[in-house]
């Protein structure tokens, strides 16, 4: 699984420069499984036993929605021919996700967890990078060309409401929905992690003071809000905020370009698409990363169960803790 490189993606979530700098030990980086072949995947989802991920693939129609039974049995597409899926989420016997080419609109769509007729729900979105879900509705990011909003509808069904807008020079990156909370990623000369409430109470505020920036992905603790801090100039880190709003603190700092986060206790998980490796930090007692991974093509969506699952260019590889 070495070598390929994936320029696709609509936002830089990887790309060059090196990753995990102040790297401290290597955890078996090679202790792996690969799941299932893939084509440049973007989002991925646990559930049911099964790992569900999207292959944006070309950036053309040969993108699918696909599933694999985390032992590895059972894989197929739930969807096929789509143009540039991207992020995705599973509720309620329903596959949720996201359309984000490169250039044109997307929008968000849903199928049914074993497959068959793919439903629109919204389409000619631009910035369609962010989908999440709570107990009763699906949230997805917009790129309103003035600012952000965020668009949602009942799980069941029902009308689609665009809620939560904040304007400026900025765009969405990514989402995560907790309890009450929404928090959207941005990138742009006004960048900044975005706090709304998923009642559509108000608008999305920034946890902190706007600047130039590339937020690229996020993933929650009960008291914080972590954030992968994509620039080379100084180099990429991962930031924790409180998630009540306050000042970013550094977590792991001289990264090139982080990826993907995934919080499992206190170990936070982050791949590093460039560098071809997954490492991890332990939040409670900060530390120098360590390397569980490496030689991945350009691993980027990751998440954390019974064990550590991540898409790579060419593969989904399931990884012990």
């Amino acid at each position: 699984m070495l070598g390929d490189s994936d320029g696709k993606a609509p936002p830089p979530s990887g790309g060059g420069g090196g990753g995990g700098g102040d790297a401290g030990g290597d955890a078996d980086a090679g202790a792996l499984t690969v799941l299932a072949s893939a084509n440049h995947p973007k989002g991925i989802f646990l559930t049911g036993g099964y790992v569900y991920f999207t292959n944006y693939g070309t950036g053309a129609a040969d993108g699918t929605v696909s599933r694999v039974g985390t032992d590895g049995s059972n894989a197929g597409d739930v969807a096929t021919s789509l143009t540039a899926p991207w992020a995705i989420g599973v509720s309620g016997g329903l596959v949720f996700f996201t359309t984000a080419p490169a250039a044109g609109t997307g929008g968000v769509f849903e199928v049914a967890e074993s497959g068959g007729t793919v439903t629109p729900i919204q389409q000619g979105l631009s910035g369609a990078l962010g989908l999440g879900l709570d107990a009763t509705k699906v949230f997805w990011t917009i790129d309103s060309g003035s600012g952000v909003s965020v668009g949602t509808v009942p799980i069941g069904g029902g009308a689609v409401d665009n809620v939560l807008d904040f304007g400026g020079a900025l765009s969405p990156t990514a989402m995560v929905v907790s309890g009450n909370d929404v928090f959207v990623a941005t990138s742009g000369t006004q960048a900044a992690v975005l706090h709304g409430l998923t009642n559509g109470a108000g608008n999305m505020a920034p946890l902190d003071t706007q600047a130039p920036e590339t937020y690229g992905d996020l993933a929650l603790s009960s008291t914080t809000v972590y954030a992968t801090l994509d620039d080379d100039a100084p180099a990429g880190a991962i930031v924790g905020f409180p998630r009540a709003g306050g000042a970013a603190a550094n977590v792991v700092t001289g990264i090139g370009h982080p990826g993907r986060l995934a919080l499992d206790g206190t170990k936070l998980y982050y791949t590093d698409p460039a560098g071809g490796a997954v490492w991890v930090v332990d939040v409670s007692a900060p530390a120098a990363p360590v390397q569980v991974a490496s030689g991945l093509a350009s691993p980027l969506p990751i998440a954390v169960a019974d064990a550590i699952y991540v898409g790579a260019a060419d593969g989904i590889v399931r990884i012990p803790k």
